[in-house]
């Protein structure tokens, strides 16, 4: 065997893996499931009376005992072009003849794997779930600690104006809030069963097709899902929530980046990786990973929607198309969230670095809340030239920008009270504790 892919090489594994959402992604899991899935419905079948309860308990207590490794199924699956029609061959094998011609009675294969995808996906999403909520405790716990550390912040990488770190965090964790509330209203239309015959209309089992239906549905913990063979979208709205949730990570890596630079040096990571020749180094390798699995989902998420183009009743080729694209969304999502999760309990704020970043090119930062305070005494647009013009003596000279209002202004403004109206002024309050107050339900 060989890997050619980082997600499950032992070279990259626990860089580029997750061990918790490998164990629902590999072939074992994927064969466990549609076991399940052929047990479960066969069971369905017997409850509604298309089967002999005996035939449906015996499949049941054969896909449990059944131990079917992967490559049992290569060959048949290389030829079928899908793994059920040599899964049900290692079944029925288990099983008396009599019994075993009431296997995958009247279902196709895509009724299989899709309803054991979906299965899957369920514990994923338990795991999503999870991880979002450590990184969002986190962030929101960060968020707090500084509501009132003054850092600059920055428009187009340039510094702006002065705001607060807390608030920063806070904007962080944002859209991982509404990633949540975006979850939670995925799932019903994502978590149903699959079930539906060879052209959808499920006509082999006759008047009880419906009812069995509903039957396997209750039995997995799934909503009725009747025929999506080519109506992908509710999996390609799994994937939009993937490359949402790892583009609002990779946001956070970005700006982990950014402010971790040496020159900026706001925030530091204990754990980071060192260098072969640089001792000095200490590589932020949890922000760039952020960054990394960001950009892999925006790509991959187009493929997704590119497989929704399917021709008539079933497609082979976009079918198969989402097998190359999924699974690795779903495992660089999990990712994201461990990797962010690290940084998080690696982080350290250097409020020292922030007020000496402040204080660059003596207090031009400070600009526009100058200009409004002076807008008090004198008309808005000739404050707006007086500061204009102390701007460009600031950063040329040596003296402070609000000495130089001043003695042009005979003004004196106290640095202390803008600073703290930056803090809380505007709607940083209000908008700090909405963001927060959500964290608390």
């Amino acid at each position: 065997m060989f890997s050619i892919s980082p997600f499950d090489s032992a070279l990259f594994r626990e860089l580029l893996s997750h061990p918790d959402a490998a164990r629902w992604l590999g072939d074992e899991a994927q064969i466990r499931a549609m076991l399940n899935v052929e047990a479960e419905l066969a069971l369905a079948q017997a409850d509604c009376g298309l089967i002999p309860v005996d035939a449906a308990e015996a499949i049941a207590r054969a896909a449990a005992e059944l131990e079917l490794p992967a490559i049992k199924l290569a060959s048949g699956t290389a030829a079928a072009g899908v793994p059920v029609p040599a899964l049900i061959t290692a079944l029925k094998k288990a099983l008396p003849a009599e019994q075993a011609r009431w296997v995958h009675f009247g279902a196709t294969s895509q009724d299989i794997v899709d309803t054991a995808l979906v299965l899957n996906c369920r514990e994923l999403l338990g795991h999503y779930e999870a991880g979002l909520t450590q990184v969002i405790g986190r962030l929101a716990r960060l968020a707090r600690a500084h509501r009132h550390t003054l850092i600059a912040g920055r428009t187009r990488t340039q510094q702006a104006v002065p705001m607060s770190f807390g608030f920063k965090a806070a904007n962080w964790l944002a859209p991982l809030l509404r990633q949540q509330e975006r979850l939670q209203q995925l799932k019903p239309r994502l978590l149903k069963v699959q079930l539906a015959g060879a052209v959808g209309t499920l006509a082999a089992m006759g008047e009880q097709a419906p009812r069995i239906a509903e039957r396997l549905a209750e039995r997995l913990g799934l909503a009725p899902g009747r025929n999506w063979h080519t109506q992908r979208d509710s999996l390609v709205e799994l994937a939009d929530w993937l490359a949402l949730t790892t583009g609002s990570l990779g946001k956070l890596g970005q700006d982990w980046l950014w402010l971790s630079q040496t020159e900026v040096g706001e925030i530091s990571f204990t754990n980071g990786g060192g260098s072969s020749t640089m001792p000095q180094k200490c590589n932020p390798v949890n922000a760039e990973i952020l960054v990394v699995m960001a950009r892999h989902n925006a790509g991959q998420v187009g493929q997704m929607h590119q497989a929704m183009v399917q021709e008539h009743e079933r497609s082979g080729s976009a079918w198969t198309q989402e097998w190359l694209v999924l699974p690795g969304m779903l495992m660089s999502t999990a990712v994201a969230l461990r990797h962010a999760e690290e940084a998080l309990a690696h982080l350290v704020v250097n409020t020292d670095r922030m007020e000496d970043n402040l204080a660059f090119y003596n207090g031009v930062i400070f600009a526009e809340a100058a200009t409004f305070a002076l807008a008090r005494q004198m008309p808005r647009d000739q404050a707006a030239e007086l500061v204009k013009a102390a701007c460009k003596q600031a950063i040329g000279g040596e003296r402070h920008l609000f000495a130089l209002i001043a003695e042009q202004s005979g003004i004196t403004l106290d640095l202390a009270s803008l600073q703290q109206s930056l803090l809380e002024g505007g709607a940083t309050a209000t908008w700090f504790e909405d963001i927060l107050a959500a964290t608390d339900h």
